[in-house]
């Protein structure tokens, strides 16, 4: 799977590289939301700049954001930066779809082109 997952003392940061499905996102969801860490966590930072396509169908999108809502019941006090850098295979119209599903949710979704921004909205600080 295409990916990278680091825990952090506040967050968790993802990134996804090459090419990506919606099964490898519910996988990776999957393993964040069932760790004893999650309860825990002020932000995701879910970074897409580095993918080459990415294949996802808008019902893996509902599914996703289904998951994510489960989740919030959990752990309500999360903020989710979302980075893309270019509309590969569509990506903007994806992430777009994916944070209209949290208009009515307890968590803050916000989209970014810049990694920078995406930290500084977090609170976020890394030498990364």
């Amino acid at each position: 799977m295409p990916h990278k997952l680091i825990w952090e003392p506040k967050g968790v940061y993802w990134s996804y590289n090459g090419d990506v499905t919606g099964k490898e996102i519910m996988s990776t969801s999957t393993t964040i939301y069932g760790d004893s860490r999650f309860d825990r966590l002020s932000y995701k930072l879910v970074d897409f700049s580095d993918i080459e396509s990415i294949h996802m169908t808008n019902e893996e999108i509902a599914k996703i954001a289904c998951q994510h809502k489960a989740a919030a019941s959990s752990n309500p006090h999360i903020k989710t930066a979302i980075v893309t850098r270019t509309d590969k295979d569509g990506l903007s119209d994806l992430v777009n779809n994916f944070a209209a599903f949290f208009s009515d949710s307890s968590w803050e979704v916000q989209i970014f082109q810049d990694r920078d921004e995406a930290n500084a909205w977090l609170g976020r600080t890394t030498s990364s």
